[in-house]
Order: C-alpha cells, then structure tokens, then sequence
C-alpha cells in the first residue's frame, strides 16, 4: 500500500500532463464522449477516463504504424522508382 499510492499519482500526473502538451489542441474529446453517449449532454470538459483512453489509442496506434528498421520507407521507394524510369525513360 505504501508504494501503490505514490505510483498511483505518479501515473494520474503522467497521463494529464501528456494530455495537456500533446492531445489537449488535437482532440476533441468531450464531442466524442457526447457521440458515444447522447445522453450526456452536461459534459464540459474530459474526464481522466477520456484522457486516458486517447493516450491508450495513440499507443497502440504508435505500434502499428511506426516504421521498423526491417521496413523499407514508402516514400524513398517511390523516388528511387521516379528516378529510375525517369533514367530509363
């Protein structure tokens, strides 16, 4: 118990600063949470829940679509394929 508070909070902060310097001017999340759930028109501002959502969805999107060093990167391969029928051509 003398570790799961401080790691509680630790997290808590975490999360609301990440939302605050990255998520807070691209999302709009409480129009979302209003989408999900018509009922809930009183919401004015996004609930830690919400925070924490959006944060769980950029990871994994991160996951998938993040560039191994395995994966060749799409945009040299349409130059090289420009520059070789440009020279072939």
């Amino acid at each position: 118990m003398t570790r799961t508070l401080p790691l509680g909070l630790i997290v808590y902060s975490l999360v609301i600063i990440w939302y605050a310097r990255h998520a807070h001017a691209t999302a709009d999340v409480v129009a979302e949470h209003r989408r999900r759930a018509p009922w809930y028109r009183t919401k004015t501002q996004p609930s830690f829940e919400d925070m924490l959502i959006l944060l769980r969805r950029q990871v994994i999107a991160s996951r998938f679509l993040a560039l191994r060093a395995q994966q060749p990167d799409p945009t040299k391969i349409t130059d090289y394929e420009l520059a070789w029928a440009y020279a072939m051509g």
